[in-house]
């Protein structure tokens, strides 16, 4: 039993040093490591990721119609781009799903939030280069 315990601390006494060893020869700076993981982007970096899409108005399966405006922000600014020039798919996404929803499908908050997380899912299927993180409704109206 001894030499199993002595055994196991000897491993991780080994462990221990291997990792010191890798701080100090990598010259990792932890505190940097650990910052830049819970940095929250600026407002400046938020604003240049996030892509305003023009006032949309289309038929939904009820009697009325839908006019909406969509900000989708961008992973990255390199997908932010993509977005800029799939401007017309994304269009055709939208309208596609507004128009197989009813008035009482896109009631209330959670009505909405489907309807973001679906124009979310539906727009990372076409892009390549990153993903859009989040949907914001910005203008909204049934008629």
């Amino acid at each position: 039993m001894k030499r199993i315990l002595m055994i196991l601390l000897a491993a991780l006494g080994i462990v221990g040093a291997g990792a010191v060893a890798a701080v100090i020869f990598l010259d990792i700076n932890l505190k940097e490591v650990i910052a830049q993981e819970e940095k929250e982007p600026t407002a400046e970096e938020l604003a240049a990721r996030s892509f305003s899409m023009e006032p949309l108005t289309t038929n939904l399966t009820s009697e009325n119609y839908a006019v909406v405006q969509l900000n989708l922000l961008a992973d990255s600014e390199k997908s932010y781009k993509e977005l800029e020039v799939r401007t017309p798919e994304l269009k055709a996404i939208v309208i596609s799903t507004l128009a197989g929803l009813s008035r009482d499908d896109l009631k209330g908050s959670e009505g909405l939030t489907n309807f973001a997380k679906t124009i979310q899912a539906e727009a990372n299927k076409i892009l390549h280069d990153g993903q859009v993180e989040r949907v914001l409704i910005t203008d909204f109206k049934i008629q």
